[in-house]
């Protein structure tokens, strides 16, 4: 194995997302890679489907799964739909999700589309049959939910269909406002034309397709490497473009424990760089109780400043002495030991003092003496112990019921709670209770107290008000939602599922458009539409026939 596959193979058992110092965990990442060149009713183009082959394998190594298990390329508009649904479909609690995208591309009107092989522009109405809106794979991503997504668009070549009365049409893409924990990354400048390439791949991802493959750099640093050497090499023509959201934490295609160094040209320059390396390595270690990870720091940097540290934490978590370590092999390095947690002396108290007043105890869920309910409700309530945490379980004094569920990896204890309390309420048409949070009894012992939550059913539309969702779904999706234009319409389920579209040409064709895409979204609940243009309509969709659900 060479020097990059034993680099990639330590890397693989090694992915970090570095949210914090010492915080490490294996992720799942989930990547779409797309290629067009041969084009039907536009000029071929020769580098596409290259730049997409050499973006997979390079995503592959770092540890991404591909939808189809391979590059998507040359496809026709509906298999384009399908392949972006699957995508969505596969993200959902996922960690990072990544769109690549390599074609023809254009903006109409402000909108960025990608060209279909099968794209034939006859006038400017076609362009909403016959491409794809680059906004429906920022919806797949807010919908799912993941921690991080990433957009990179290589499709600003001139516009193949400019000589056919487009006048709405613009050189290059526009730049999009990217969503919370979003990187949209562009070839070239809004509004500006990429070129193709004399070689087999396109400068852009000839460059970018590499530089992910450098280990400690994190995301950022990718995307600004790439750029300053595109705009190098291409004499100042071409200048990529990043649109970012703030992203919590630093995310590495190939982590900084999988750093390999090199003799330097330039000694003083290396070793600045070194000591940047291995004071990025020791931050993101220096809080862990993983011991492999300071043998894999000791390995790295043997004589490094923080060895003699390195050396007490093993020796403080139960390895051997330096002398006696065994080489670490990548295996070790993958499944560390843990160990056990010292157990926590309790505080004597001083003489004569008042003992502080002992927890109340927790009572543990049992569903039979759940109060105001049926033998019905709690025979279906028998699946809620088993459900992944953060959940909630909301009741009424009616006997009404709803719990929701962290079953995507993306809802938070608040999101449970508040969005169990609102099925409820909506259900029983009074405010409910929360019965339980995880699998404690968190209701009184006194009895039922009320805790009524807001619903918003009318005026005018507010990502923030929007009920049964996720507060990461307000922030992405439903702000996605707000800022797009034309005759729009967002459905939703009270188990939280949505759908949104928008740019249509009659209100009617909206509404029958969001209840339909949320539709097909999967689940038993009927789909309610919220929301019609910049109105709330909830109020005037008529109330369902059951009385629960969960998500």
């Amino acid at each position: 194995m060479n020097t990059l596959g034993r680099t990639v193979a330590l890397a693989l058992s090694l992915f970090v997302w570095m949210a914090g110092p010492g915080e490490a965990a294996a992720e799942k990442r989930v990547a779409l890679v797309l290629g067009n060149s041969t084009y039907q009713y536009a000029p071929r183009l020769p580098n596409p489907t290259n730049d997409a082959k050499a973006m997979a394998d390079s995503l592959r190594a770092a540890g991404f799964e591909l939808i189809g298990g391979a590059p998507q390329l040359d496809l026709d508009r509906a298999a384009t739909e399908r392949v972006i649904r699957s995508f969505g479909a596969k993200l959902a609690g996922a960690d990072v999700g990544l769109f690549f995208y390599a074609g023809h591309g254009m903006q109409a009107r402000g909108t960025n589309y990608l060209l279909p092989v099968s794209a034939n522009l006859e006038k400017e109405a076609d362009v909403r049959y016959e491409l794809i809106d680059v906004a429906s794979v920022l919806d797949e991503m807010a919908l799912a939910e993941s921690r991080l997504n990433i957009v990179i668009l290589d499709a600003c070549r001139n516009n193949p269909f400019g000589g056919r009365g487009m006048r709405a049409a613009s050189p290059g893409l526009a730049q999009m406002q990217a969503p919370a924990g979003t990187i949209i990354a562009y070839a070239t400048q809004p509004g500006a034309v990429a070129a193709d390439g004399a070689g087999s791949n396109s400068p852009y991802t000839e460059a970018l397709s590499k530089a992910m493959l450098k280990p400690g750099e994190t995301v950022f640093d990718v995307f600004n490497d790439v750029g300053i050497a595109v705009k190098r090499n291409s004499g100042g023509v071409q200048q990529p473009w990043v649109s970012a959201s703030p992203i919590e934490g630093r995310f590495y295609f190939l982590g900084p424990t999988t750093v390999v160094t090199t003799p330097p040209a330039d000694a003083a320059t290396a070793a600045g760089a070194g000591a940047d390396k291995e004071t990025l390595f020791w931050d993101s270690i220096k809080g862990s109780s993983n011991r492999g990870l300071f043998e894999a720091y000791l390995k790295q940097f043997p004589q490094g400043t923080f060895t003699p540290i390195a050396e007490a934490r093993i020796a403080e978590l139960g390895g051997a002495a330096p002398s006696e370590r065994a080489p670490v092999s990548v295996a070790a390095l993958a499944v560390p030991p843990v160990p056990a947690p010292a157990p926590v002396p309790k505080p004597i108290p001083a003489p004569g003092a008042t003992p502080a007043p002992a927890a109340p105890p927790a009572r543990p869920l049992t569903v039979s003496a759940i109060p105001y309910l049926n033998a019905k409700a709690r025979e279906a309530l028998a699946i809620y112990p088993g459900l992944p945490s953060p959940k909630a379980l909301a009741i009424s004094a009616k006997g009404n019921y709803a719990y929701f569920s962290n079953k995507s990896n993306s809802r938070t204890e608040d999101d449970v709670k508040r969005s169990a309390l609102q099925y409820c309420q909506y259900r029983a048409e009074e405010p409910c209770t929360l019965y339980a949070v995880g699998d404690e009894v968190v209701m009184p012992p006194k009895g039922f107290v009320p805790m009524p939550v807001e619903i918003v059913g009318s005026g005018r539309f507010d990502p923030a008000s929007v009920p049964f969702v996720s507060d990461h779904t307000r922030k992405v999706g439903m702000v996605n939602y707000q800022r797009n234009p034309g005759h729009k319409a967002l459905a939703v389920t009270l188990a939280g599922r949505w759908a949104t579209v928008w740019d249509r040409d009659s209100e009617e064709e909206a509404k029958t458009a969001a209840l339909e895409r949320c539709g097909q979204s999967g689940g038993s609940q009927e789909c309610m539409l919220y929301a019609v243009g910049d109105r709330i309509v909830f109020e005037e969709v008529p109330d369902e026939e059951e009385d629960e659900e969960e998500e």
